[in-house]
């Protein structure tokens, strides 16, 4: 069956392009892709204790079902939003997608650990979902209408996140772990579909040769970087393992920019990357990474604490994500929000005031983390800040990147979103299990404090960043080709 032909870009007479809406079905197509690969960040976050009984693994084994999808996610992001910038984004989408759903149903017909893992791995290539929708909308509208889009998918992102650790524990409790794969085999197969019918052709990027040799050191550089990140707190973060994996990554990386600087047609434009606004873009992503995480691992941990303790509340899993889903609404809110506030006040106002929220939200769950009202009130506020912030990086990403780089550069910026991720996990679990621990060896309040405390001083440290942004008061001027 031919795909469906691309809707007619001709507007009725007295149409302003700036506005006008994009072909039908555009968003939502888009957007339920994006929603399948965010929820799967987290899905699984409720269901690790039972793999471990499942499977008979440990703790630390367990968490490479988390740890896979994140590294062949940043690893797939930039290759294949560069494959979307050369062949078609829509024809790279759609064998995403493809990817994702048969990782899914492999997952789902596990009968062992390893072909677990192995649909994890599948599944992780759907992270080029997202930079690869961006170009999309990026190509098929223009002004007020694209900052739109963008919130919306940006929205999105952060939603399914939030989403995924209620529904991951209400699935757990009345089915079993398997439906959390068919789940997203069916959202998978449902945006596949969508995709195809609703979403247009773009044209494809002049034809080049495929740079195998910054291909390789793009995955070499990543795996061996995030593979320390998330390895580091169990091997030792000065283990010989654990620094070879480090010096291994900066030497690939380093070789990376000296190849892309030769080539004609690279993978990665690194002079692109350079230009001081689009650098400052992605430093904010890493922080908009590494905030979240901190409170992901250590809000879940204090609100299932014994309340006896006098620490946490004795939460089940799915109440701790009912006391979550608050901060997970506002982040799509804060995503449709800021195309308003990109508008009336321009790109940098904007990204100071999403890490100022942020900052004030953390350090609000800093001063009592011991009153769920003041957590779930103020981690909304981060969730809010933190949707604001996913949306204007969006923007800022693709209106400062040329027209036939976009999806490359939108796939750079989820690796460094998901280097601060990964960051996250291994911090928060240090700072929980060494900071002002009780005679007996727990977790005490200031531990949580201490914690959130810091995810407030990456808020200010983001916040100063924005400073630097040199832009015109408005990013929502035509993209530059």
């Amino acid at each position: 069956m031919p795909p469906a032909p691309a809707p007619t870009t001709t507007l009725p007479p007295g149409v302003d392009p700036a506005t006008a809406p994009g072909p039908r079905l555009l968003v939502p197509s888009l957007a339920l892709a994006v929603l399948a690969f965010s929820m799967m960040q987290t899905l699984l976050v409720p269901a690790l204790g039972t793999f471990m009984e499942e499977f008979g693994i440990d703790a630390s084994t367990a968490g490479w079902i988390l740890t896979a999808y994140l590294l062949v996610g940043a690893v797939a992001a930039p290759i294949l939003g560069s494959f979307g910038d050369r062949y078609g984004h829509r024809k790279i989408l759609l064998a995403t997608l493809a990817i994702f759903v048969i990782g899914s149903i492999t997952a789902a017909a596990a009968g062992n650990f390893a072909f677990l893992l192995l649909g994890r791995v599948l599944q992780g290539v759907s992270t080029a979902t997202f930079p690869l929708a961006l170009a999309i909308v990026r190509r098929h509208t223009t002004g007020a209408t694209q900052r739109a889009y963008f919130g919306w998918l940006s929205g999105t992102l952060g939603l399914g996140a939030g989403v995924a650790l209620v529904i991951g524990g209400l699935v757990l409790e009345a089915l079993s772990w398997q439906w959390l794969f068919a789940i997203g085999a069916l959202m998978g197969g449902a945006a596949l579909l969508l995709v195809f019918f609703f979403v247009p052709a773009s044209s494809k990027g002049k034809p080049t040769r495929t740079d195998w040799a910054g291909t390789a050191l793009l995955v070499l550089g990543l795996v061996s970087l995030l593979l320390g990140i998330s390895q580091g707190g169990r091997w030792g973060w000065t283990s010989p393992a654990v620094l070879g994996l480090f010096a291994l990554a900066v030497a690939s990386l380093i070789a990376l920019v000296r190849v892309e600087l030769r080539l004609e047609a690279p993978l990665l434009d690194v002079r692109t990357l350079a230009r001081p606004a689009l650098a400052i873009a992605n430093g904010l992503s890493l922080v908009l990474g590494f905030i979240p995480y901190l409170f992901y691992i250590g809000l879940p941990v204090l609100l299932q604490a014994p309340s006896a303790s006098g620490v946490g509340q004795g939460f089940t899993v799915t109440q701790t994500g009912l006391a979550l889903l608050p901060s997970a609404l506002l982040v799509f809110l804060g995503g449709r929000f800021a195309p308003l506030l990109i508008q009336r006040i321009g790109s940098k106002p904007t990204a100071f005031m999403a890490l100022a929220i942020m900052a004030a939200g953390s350090i609000g769950v800093a001063i009592a983390p011991g009153s769920l009202v003041m957590v779930v009130v103020f981690f909304s506020i981060v969730g809010l800040g933190n949707g604001i912030g996913f949306a204007v990086c969006a923007d800022l990403v693709a209106t400062l990147s040329p027209r036939n780089e976009v999806a490359a550069a939108m796939g750079v910026n989820g690796v460094v979103r998901t280097v601060g991720s990964a960051l996250g996990t291994p911090i928060a679990t240090v700072i929980l299990t060494t900071v002002a621990l009780s005679d007996s060896g727990s977790t005490t309040l200031v531990s949580f404090s201490t914690l959130f405390f810091m995810a407030a001083a990456m808020g200010v440290v983001g916040a100063l960043l924005t400073l630097g942004l040199r832009i015109g008061v408005r990013t929502g001027a035509a993209p530059r080709d």
